[in-house]
């Protein structure tokens, strides 16, 4: 996935992407997860060139949102919804669902917390 990225952005898509940064820091802080769904979708550089290297994207993200995930996006692993974690777990099987009625293709859910507490030296890594 990381070669799919451009070498090189124009100042406009890197202005709009930094900002779009800014929001998601932003919500991260103030625990605003519809906030955070809308500057996910915002990407104007990394999405468009990952996109069409999962062709069924676009069905699995129009999916996730119509049953009511604040956002989702592509990730460095794979499609990320963003979505409270009560609800997770049902956003997550409607996004392995929507894989498959779109492509046949198998896919995995994780839920996951998502932490607040920000960097922060691990004990089991050497300096």
């Amino acid at each position: 996935m990381r070669a799919a990225l451009p070498a090189e952005i124009g100042m406009p898509r890197h202005v709009w992407n930094c900002s779009q940064a800014g929001a998601l820091v932003a919500s991260v802080l103030q625990g605003d997860l519809v906030g955070l769904g809308k500057a996910l979708l915002g990407d104007k550089i990394v999405e468009p060139k990952r996109a069409p290297l999962i062709p069924v994207i676009e069905g699995v993200k129009k999916a996730v949102l119509q049953v009511g995930a604040f956002g989702c996006t592509i990730s460095g692993a794979g499609p990320t919804a963003v979505e409270s974690e009560e609800r997770g777990v049902e956003i997550g099987l409607r996004m392995v669902g929507a894989f498959w009625k779109e492509g046949n293709l198998k896919a995995v859910a994780s839920v996951k917390r998502l932490a607040r507490v920000g960097a922060r030296l691990d004990g089991g890594v050497p300096r």
